[in-house]
């Protein structure tokens, strides 16, 4: 079980990780461009970085909700904190049907005006963060779940 739960924190460090560098690089330099031209790059990139980071989301968050369940069902003592790692992966996901799953078609797809797209990149910023944030703080869940001793819970 030790080295499921050791595969489970490095997919959804990756997951972690890609948000980071999405929220840190991605965006800034969106927010650089004009409005017309963001909207060129946000379509041809959506694809590939969407794509990349639902293979991430689909390995982090599968994984991790596996290795909770698992600890759960065998009552392992690190069973809570891969619970609270598994609970903020799945925030991660809710955030995509709840807002990204329309935003990003939305910014990419042209029909906004300059100041509408301006506004709608920067509640996708905050929402990002939000994702960023439920990721490292389940990373930091599921390595504190390494160090659970029988003793320590």
């Amino acid at each position: 079980m030790t080295l499921l739960s050791q595969f489970a924190t490095i997919l959804l460090g990756l997951l972690a990780g890609g948000s980071l560098l999405i929220a840190t690089g991605l965006v800034p330099y969106w927010q650089s461009l004009k409005p017309a031209e963001f909207t060129r790059v946000f379509e041809a990139n959506l694809a590939p970085v969407g794509g990349t980071m639902a293979v991430l989301t689909v390995l982090g968050t599968g994984s991790v909700m596996i290795v909770a369940g698992l600890a759960l069902w065998m009552k392992l003592p690190n069973r809570l904190w891969l619970a609270a790692a598994a609970t903020a992966a799945l925030a991660m996901v809710a955030t995509l049907p709840l807002y990204f799953g329309d935003a990003n078609p939305l910014l990419a797809g042209g029909a906004l005006s300059a100041s509408a797209t301006i506004a709608e990149l920067a509640t996708w910023q905050k929402m990002h963060w939000f994702r960023t944030v439920m990721g490292f703080l389940g990373l930091c869940c599921a390595v504190r779940a390494g160090y659970v001793t029988e003793k320590s819970n």
